[in-house]
């Protein structure tokens, strides 16, 4: 007999649970599935992009000609300008200003009066020195009088000595006063001697008082006014800043340590100022002084200029930026620093394209070919490199020797150049 089947009905909790379990593991798989694709459609359709648009640029290079002609190096410097002989004229005694007898701009003279101090206290100086003087002559007078007796006196006693009329303590005793007069006569002449030296320095600070001009030339500056006192102490009070005729100046310049192997005395140069802008004026290396003039973050030289200043334009203190010509070289062959800076893009041909095409520097580029870079220069700080075109217009490597340069144009020495011949500066992309 049959066995009976089980009839009795499923429990429906467990097979709810069982269906949303196979539910979650399908929509799982469905949505990795999914998510691959889209991966890989997004890679291929980036590879594509890459593809066109690589395919639609391609590099245009721009030329400049090499050229033949001079080349000026300067070495460029900022400075001061300032008179060729300067000098401050400063009071050396202490008083009251009475007149000041020239004004800014002033030509003044040598030994013209330029100011007046009161001489009232001085003038009473001189009168008690000369008084002191007369009575230090007075008492020398007595002092040689006296010291004439007292000789006298001592000769007289030896001679009785001598005939043993007189002791050995009288003669003595004369001789010790006589040696006492000249002693007095000593004394009194250095007194003489002083008072005469407190003359002379009560009647030069009298002197002192006019204030004159040591040399020929013109007043740069005053800082004295008529009524004011001026106090000397340790350090002289200046009162009017003189200079020579201003038609000669000086430019003081400052060289940096790394230019001023270049710089010697006697070379030309030019300098500009702010006061007239566009124009140049003439001027050469005087000297470079070797002490350094150092600060927080550089070292640099000073350099002397000379200045022409015939038609009175300059003045001193004005601000000077000097081109100082350190080498000139006569018709050389030369070339666009930028030609010297530039070098081609990667112009590898490809057939297609491929994951390598996303990596950097692997770009390719329509219609290029790869340049000649079989060939390397020797190690030497003047080898470089220019790049011409060939005649597929694919850039060609030129080996050149540096030699001068302006900062703009280079000296450079080659057999494969000529002038005229166009040199690569710089690569774009342009599309086709």
């Amino acid at each position: 007999m049959p066995k009976a089947r089980d009839e009795s009905p499923p429990d429906t909790e467990v097979a709810q649970v069982l269906g949303t379990a196979r539910r979650g593991r399908y929509r799982r798989w469905i949505g990795r599935v999914l998510g691959l694709t889209v991966l890989v459609g997004l890679a291929w359709a980036l590879l594509f992009w890459r593809s066109q648009s690589a395919s639609a640029t391609v590099v245009k290079y721009q030329t400049q000609p090499v050229e033949r002609d001079d080349l000026r190096v300067t070495v460029t410097a900022t400075g001061t300008l300032g008179a060729l002989n300067s000098v401050e004229v400063g009071a050396e005694i202490t008083g009251r200003v009475l007149t000041v007898g020239a004004e800014f701009n002033d030509k003044v003279t040598k030994g013209q009066v330029l100011a007046t101090i009161d001489t009232e206290i001085y003038d009473a100086q001189v009168d008690e020195a000369r008084a002191r003087l007369s009575a230090s002559y007075a008492s020398l007078a007595n002092s040689k009088a006296t010291a004439s007796e007292a000789k006298q006196k001592a000769l007289r006693l030896k001679q009785l000595h001598d005939q043993g009329l007189t002791s050995d303590q009288d003669l003595e005793s004369a001789m010790a006063a006589y040696e006492r007069a000249k002693a007095a006569v000593q004394s009194d002449s250095a007194q003489v001697t002083l008072s005469a030296a407190s003359l002379k320095v009560a009647t030069s600070n009298v002197e002192k008082a006019i204030i004159r001009s040591p040399i020929d030339g013109i007043v740069l500056d005053r800082s004295v006014e008529v009524g004011q006192t001026v106090t000397s102490g340790l350090q002289t009070p200046v009162l009017f800043v003189l200079a020579t005729d201003l038609k000669a100046m000086r430019l003081e310049v400052s060289i940096d340590e790394a230019d001023v192997g270049m710089v010697s005395g006697g070379q030309p140069a030019t300098f500009t100022v702010d006061a007239y802008p566009g124009r140049e004026f003439a001027s050469k290396v005087l000297a470079v002084k070797n002490m350094p003039t150092a600060d927080s973050s550089v070292v640099t030289y000073e350099a002397w200029l000379s200045v022409d200043n015939d038609h009175r334009l300059l003045r001193p203190g004005m601000t000077a930026t000097a081109h100082i010509v350190v080498q000139e070289r006569h018709d050389v062959l030369l070339v666009p620093n930028g030609a010297l800076r530039f070098t081609p893009p990667d112009a590898r041909k490809a057939t297609g394209f491929s994951l390598k095409n996303l990596m950097p520097g692997r770009r390719r580029h329509g219609g290029g070919s790869s340049p000649n870079d079989s060939e390397s220069p020797e190690a030497d700080s003047a080898k470089a490199t220019v790049w011409t075109l060939d005649g597929l217009g694919n850039p060609r490597r030129v080996f050149v020797r540096k030699r001068a340069t302006d900062g703009r144009r280079t000296e450079v020495e080659a057999k494969d150049l000529t002038a005229g011949t166009p040199v690569i500066v710089n690569a774009v992309e342009v599309s086709e």
